[in-house]
């Protein structure tokens, strides 16, 4: 049976091919008979019925990711506490899953806890926290996808996010591994593994504009995976109307006196390459690497709260000996002989400094600090400057949580300014 489950890499929601339990398959064997006698095959030996199957189902609560949980006992006011909230169920999750949930929607900046004169941590939606308790989809792609409409990148933002909701676009069970290879370099980005995913897409557009047969026929010739494909298109779909039933995207009048959705507007600065790096740091963050150069020759060496990482191999910036950052932003971190970070990008220090959480500036080693982690070499009035953009973003974002609604003239004239810092920085 398929069942979502929480991916130990990514911490995000997955579906799994598992088998059922004794308990579900004893109830199945039930809908054989009962209208008229019927007869039930179950294809699966003894052995798996009583070394594989568990007796009962896993409670969802126990096997899914719990940060939409969390949000929507913030959102509707259930209680002040998710933990004591969760624990009260009739088949609570662990406690750690739970903290682990709570640390992760810190992290990416959706609630904020605090103690109101007890030892008990209670926790409140911050204007950003409001806005993601209402995308049933992860934190982390929900604070990209709103962060690539604010600042209008969003068609790739929408390719990005849909491609980590389903399987990569690039086959891996081929028969020709080189020849495969050799395609797929053909669309690599020079420090981005989601940028080249969005090469890819864009590639497999032009193709199906011929007509669907030209897309499966590009697909084989490129050692591409079709479905994954397609369903990286529904998956932008369901984003866009999900971004428009919560305002971030209008709907306009088309031809025919239809409405749509005419993206041109939330596109208007996807060519600038370090707007669309920042909304990837955006939903990535606190997911960062640091790079430190050794020796000339050699391929910097990547520390990750005091752990050495290493790229992996699919990773565009695998063996990449002069980087254009020193830090790397990245999608999972997976153990096996090493430690390895998989689905990468380059992060530079203003996008850092716009996304991070804490800022501390020292003045006197010009010197700010992100995060008590990421140390960035530059003056302290650009580290003030940027707390202060964060206060003119979040309050774009409380001001949208009355009007539901983006362009102000306010918010444009703030968000052309930040692109424009962004940009500046890239050139």
């Amino acid at each position: 049976m398929r069942e979502v489950r929480q991916d130990k890499r990514s911490g995000t929601s997955t579906l799994v091919t598992d088998w059922c339990s004794r308990a579900n398959a004893k109830q199945r064997s039930g809908r054989a008979g009962r209208v008229q006698p019927g007869l039930c095959c179950k294809l699966f030996s003894s052995r798996t019925l009583h070394k594989e199957m568990r007796e009962q189902p896993m409670p969802e609560l126990q096997r899914v990711p719990l940060e939409e949980a969390c949000l929507a006992i913030l959102a509707g006011n259930l209680g002040l506490s998710c933990l004591d909230f969760l624990l009260q169920a009739p088949q609570p999750p662990s406690r750690e899953s739970v903290q682990a949930a709570l640390v992760l929607l810190e992290e990416v900046g959706a609630i904020e806890s605090s103690a109101i004169d007890s030892p008990v941590t209670t926790e409140r939606l911050t204007p950003l926290g409001v806005h993601l308790a209402k995308l049933p989809v992860h934190v982390r792609l929900g604070k990209m996808l709103i962060f690539g409409a604010l600042f209008k990148c969003l068609d790739e933002t929408l390719t990005i996010a849909a491609s980590l909701s389903t399987k990569s676009p690039f086959a891996a069970n081929v028969t020709s591994p080189a020849e495969a290879a050799a395609a797929h370099r053909t669309f690599a980005h020079s420090s981005s593994d989601f940028r080249s995913i969005c090469n890819v897409w864009n590639a497999y557009q032009s193709a199906t504009s011929e007509g669907y047969s030209k897309g499966r026929k590009f697909c084989d010739r490129n050692y591409l995976n079709h479905t994954a494909l397609v369903e990286i298109a529904d998956m932008r779909d369901q984003f866009i109307e999900l971004l428009g039933q919560i305002g971030f995207v209008s709907l306009q009048a088309q031809s025919g006196g239809k409405s749509g959705y005419d993206l041109k507007e939330y596109n208007s600065h996807s060519n600038v390459d370090a707007v669309v790096d920042a909304v990837i740091v955006a939903g990535l963050y606190p997911n960062v690497a640091h790079a430190e150069k050794v020796t000339r020759t050699d391929p910097p060496q990547l520390w990750c709260n005091k752990e050495r990482v290493y790229f992996h191999s699919s990773s565009v910036n695998h063996k990449v000996v002069n980087l254009e950052s020193d830090w790397v932003a990245f999608y999972e971190k997976f153990a096996t002989s090493r430690t390895y970070i998989a689905a990468t990008s380059l992060a530079k220090p203003y996008s850092l400094l716009l996304f991070g959480k804490s800022i501390v500036v020292r003045h006197l080693e010009r010197m700010v600090v992100v995060d008590d982690s990421v140390q960035l070499k530059m003056a302290a009035q650009t580290g003030v400057a940027f707390r202060e953009l964060r206060y003119e973003i979040e309050s774009i974002l409380k001001e949208m949580i009355e009007t539901r609604t983006t362009g102000s003239a306010n918010q444009e004239r703030m968000i052309h300014g930040i692109v424009e810092l962004l940009a500046s920085e890239a050139s």
